[in-house]
């Protein structure tokens, strides 16, 4: 049996980082509680995945400026696009509160 066909074998890879890269990757991965080795798969894992990277939402005009790499886009556009319409709502239509009637079942026995 070759060593890479052994089931145990991890590849090693070597790769060259711009300057201030490898700090950065250091303090993401003592952030989220990682090795750098781990911080290095996991983001390499969540591209590969097609999960999240980046959601950028313009909510003066309730559309997305960029919605990329991202699991299920569809019902994500439309929960932002829907909280967009309700925010616009509420700044054209402000609602007075009185706190203390919102909060009256509560103090009752």
């Amino acid at each position: 049996m070759t060593e890479k066909e052994n089931p145990a074998f991890i590849e090693r890879f070597t790769i060259r980082m711009p300057d201030g890269m490898r700090e950065a990757i250091a303090e993401r991965a003592k952030a989220n509680g990682r090795s750098m080795n781990a911080e290095i798969i996991k983001i390499l894992e969540d591209v590969l995945s097609g999960k999240a990277r980046s959601i950028r939402f313009d909510l003066a005009t309730g559309k997305p400026i960029e919605l990329t790499n991202v699991d299920n886009p569809e019902a994500i556009l439309k929960a932002l696009t829907d909280f967009a319409a309700a925010l616009t709502e509420m700044h054209k239509n402000p609602v007075d509160v009185d706190m203390d009637e919102l909060f009256e079942d509560d103090k009752k026995p």
